[in-house]
């Protein structure tokens, strides 16, 4: 399964845009974070607080952030789109 990152997070995964897993459909949000934060420890700062999702952190699942949905609970449908976005600032 591709997850796709965004702004301050790539670096922390070598630069890339997405990367692959192999969590997959009928896993969960959890199951997902877990194998990110196994393959690239820099990211649990960034992506957890108190065992739960930052509330500085997005998780998009098809669209829709998954805290409001089932949250680390969430299963991951067939054909899922992953996003994970930090905050961003900028602008004037």
């Amino acid at each position: 399964m591709k997850v796709k990152l965004y702004a301050s997070l790539r670096p922390l995964v070598g630069g890339q845009t997405s990367v692959e897993l192999e969590t997959g459909p009928g896993d969960t949000i959890q199951d997902m974070l877990d194998e990110l934060m196994k393959k690239w420890p820099a990211l649990r700062d960034e992506l957890l607080e108190n065992g739960d999702i930052s509330s500085r952190i997005h998780v998009f699942l098809n669209g829709r952030e998954v805290r409001y949905m089932d949250g680390l609970d969430m299963v991951i449908p067939e054909n899922a789109d992953l996003r994970i976005f930090p905050p961003v600032g900028g602008g004037a």
